[in-house]
């Protein structure tokens, strides 16, 4: 009877010392494949940093943004990326087999930039020298006056050649007759007309502030 006794204690004992090893036996490792996605365009995020938390331990997603790492369950994998907030993803513990696939998701980050002014001069001295250089804008009653100006130009102009193309004509008429052309100097009746038009003051002209 002691016999049985003792064999049952020895069976307890070795039961109880298998079921703590099994308990304290580390955890297998898993190889997590995946692809880091962006989770707004639902486009590849390239060159990924992949850490696991708290260790030196990583690796980085490539050009397609695939990536394939070793971890225990329990671990957690952090992903970092410019322009995007950081993103972590925690193994969990039970699981079926040793490998498990991972979408994971990335948001852009929205980063607030300060204020850039931009001038289109290169120093201070330079848009002085524009502001002094920047003609004045003109208004309606300066438009109209350069309007009239020409026209008074073109029109005095115009005189002018009719007159001197009246007197070429007249010149060739008395040519083509065998004439001498009359000389207006001597003429009492231009003279009287010339003093009578300076008595009249057809000769005064108004000035031309412009010129």
């Amino acid at each position: 009877m002691k016999r049985y006794s003792l064999f049952a204690i020895l069976l307890i004992v070795c039961v109880t010392i298998t079921f703590a090893q099994k308990q304290k036996s580390p955890a297998k490792a898993v190889r997590v494949v995946g692809v880091v996605v962006d989770a707004d365009d639902h486009v590849v995020v390239p060159y990924v940093n992949i850490a696991i938390a708290g260790t030196h331990y990583g690796t980085s997603a490539d050009a397609s943004g695939y990536f394939s790492i070793f971890i225990n369950p329990g671990d957690t994998l952090m992903f970092s990326s410019i322009g995007f907030s950081d993103a972590a993803f925690v193994m969990p513990f039970k699981l079926e087999g040793d490998e498990y696939s991972l979408l994971q998701l990335m948001r852009k980050e929205a980063v607030m930039l300060n204020e850039v002014v931009v001038f289109p001069w290169p120093s201070l001295k330079n848009f002085e020298k524009a502001f002094l250089d920047t003609k004045p804008q003109r208004n309606m009653s300066d438009l109209v006056f350069e309007v009239q100006r020409d026209i008074k130009r073109s029109v005095d102009k115009n005189e002018q050649y009719e007159y001197y193309y009246d007197q070429m004509r007249y010149n060739r008429l008395y040519e083509l007759h065998g004439e001498i052309p009359p000389n207006n100097f001597l003429n009492p009746i231009r003279w009287s007309n010339f003093i009578d038009d300076v008595r009249k003051g057809k000769f005064k002209g108004k000035k031309d502030p412009n010129r």
